[in-house]
């Protein structure tokens, strides 16, 4: 609690160099209020927030972020009615995009892992989910239109001098004209060949932010069967981006970034399972944002400090502002962040627990939801890590234990979500929760069938005994009408 308090006070200073102007001030002071009475409903604040937690079985963990993000999550929270879970993941994807290329974590030699994220906002229409994406991107879209404006120009100038000739461009000393490009961002439209192009411009890293995910994966077989969900699958994994095309020149990116983020009503959950994306690991890359209750509010009648958004826009310029060093071929190299031994310790202590879990589970889709989280672990120690940088509360020097051990405790809120989706899905789909050889086998088996016969599709389809009469054992597909007889359930 001393530790605590000391960072209070820390923070209770002047703005600091970064310009984050704090907003716990020792300011009542001054008007004659005692401290004992100050501390006394602090106490309070915190107790009625801890109730408020215990209420919630899966509650958001504001407290793994830099005070000062914590305030712009609290404050927009009470004021705009962000819900607390929309804003704190929002502000999580905004700063992935911003660190991009410039900076990847070690796990082990040869093992680098990036920020890279998925992240979809689920709930229902009303409920505020599309305005705090909008508020943690705003720095970004600001930064997009700075440079817009600037390529305008830029444009202007180039079609001036491409229109004169060689020998006018010398005697007005105008260069050689080089055709202009906007390095931006942001995405929200694209084909995966139109965002390659735009990654070249920029590979320092790009971010796609979709308002209606459904639409987003709906799309993936629109013009080469399977091709674009592998693009996306590549592409989480930080696989090189290699596209050859009809029209134009290739484009080869050998370190892609790409972070997605965006929406999705709780109704098209559903979609999710289709085309076989149960089974091919994709749902299992998305991070779902998923409240315990979640309900259209009353509008607060008090507006939001200026200081919030100019607290954030500080933030995000100094990760926005990041320097990255390319190599001779033009490729970015991203400075290489190490745990602290003590860091690492608690991270593979861990993922020790966490594959036990997964071992555990029969259910294949769950056991890939326990695998992925692990790779996520450390992606959000790197944001975590270079949030405190731009907070003036790290040096990203490396992943300190802090920066772990918030980022298992958001694991554990991704977990429970990612659970919740996948109850949501299997409910409407009971078959996809399996493999694809036991999703042959029913589609194989009659409506009505023995044992006997069944066990005899199952050997044809290479499924040992033990595993189909464990199958059967699933009564939302299958019901025991007699003695070594079932019928189907659906």
């Amino acid at each position: 609690m001393q530790e605590h308090n000391n960072t209070l006070n820390e923070n209770s200073k002047d703005t600091n160099s970064k310009g984050i102007t704090p907003l716990f001030n020792l300011e009542r002071f001054n008007h004659g209020i005692a401290a004992e009475d100050i501390k006394g409903e602090a106490e309070q604040k915190i107790k009625q927030g801890n109730e408020a937690k215990e209420k919630q079985k899966n509650p958001f963990p504001v407290e793994v972020f830099p005070l000062p993000i914590q305030q712009i999550i609290k404050s927009t929270n009470e004021n705009l009615n962000f819900p607390i879970d929309f804003i704190g993941a929002s502000l999580l994807y905004a700063a992935s995009v911003a660190i991009g290329n410039t900076h990847k974590i070690e796990v082990k030699k040869g093992w680098l892992e990036s920020s890279v994220l998925y992240l979809a906002i689920v709930a229902r229409a009303g409920t505020n989910k599309s305005h705090p994406l909008s508020f943690a991107l705003n720095p970004i879209v600001e930064q997009d239109k700075r440079t817009y404006s600037q390529y305008e120009q830029q444009r202007h100038d180039f079609e001036k001098a491409v229109s004169l000739s060689k020998k006018e461009r010398n005697q007005q000393s105008i260069d050689e004209p080089i055709k202009p490009i906007w390095k931006k961002f942001l995405l929200s439209d694209f084909t995966p060949e139109a965002l390659a192009e735009v990654h070249k411009f920029n590979k320092r890293g790009i971010g796609v932010y979709v308002d209606e995910l459904a639409g987003w994966f709906k799309n993936f077989n629109r013009y080469n069967k399977g091709s674009e969900m592998e693009f996306w699958l590549s592409v989480w994994s930080g696989k090189p981006i290699n596209i050859d095309r009809k029209t134009g020149e290739p484009v080869f990116i050998p370190l892609p970034f790409i972070s997605v983020g965006g929406t999705i009503q709780n109704g098209v959950l559903n979609e999710l399972a289709k085309e076989n994306r149960t089974q091919n690991g994709f749902i299992d890359r998305i991070l779902f944002v998923i409240p315990d209750n979640i309900q259209k509010e009353y509008w607060s009648e008090t507006d939001l400090s200026p200081v919030i958004s100019d607290n954030w826009q500080n933030i995000m310029s100094r990760l926005l502002n990041l320097s990255i060093i390319n190599d001779n071929t033009n490729n970015p190299q991203p400075e290489i962040l190490k745990f602290s031994s003590e860091a690492k310790q608690i991270l593979f202590k861990w993922q020790k627990v966490n594959t036990d879990q997964s071992n555990d589970i029969e259910n294949e889709a769950v056991s890939g939801i326990y695998s992925k989280l692990e790779m996520y672990a450390v992606r959000l120690a790197l944001i975590l890590e270079m949030m405190n940088y731009a907070c003036d509360q790290g040096n990203k020097k490396e992943i300190s234990v802090n920066a772990i051990q918030g980022a298992l405790r958001l694991i554990e809120y991704f977990r429970n979500s990612a659970l919740k989706v996948h109850s949501i899905i299997m409910n409407d789909n009971p078959l996809g929760k399996h493999s694809l050889d036991k999703q042959s086998l029913f589609k194989a088996l009659n409506h009505s069938f023995t044992t006997e016969i069944g066990l005899r599709i199952a050997e044809k389809l290479g499924i040992p005994e033990r595993t189909f009469k464990r199958f059967l054992k699933d009564g939302s597909l299958f019901e025991n009408i007699s003695r070594g007889k079932y019928k189907k359930c659906i």
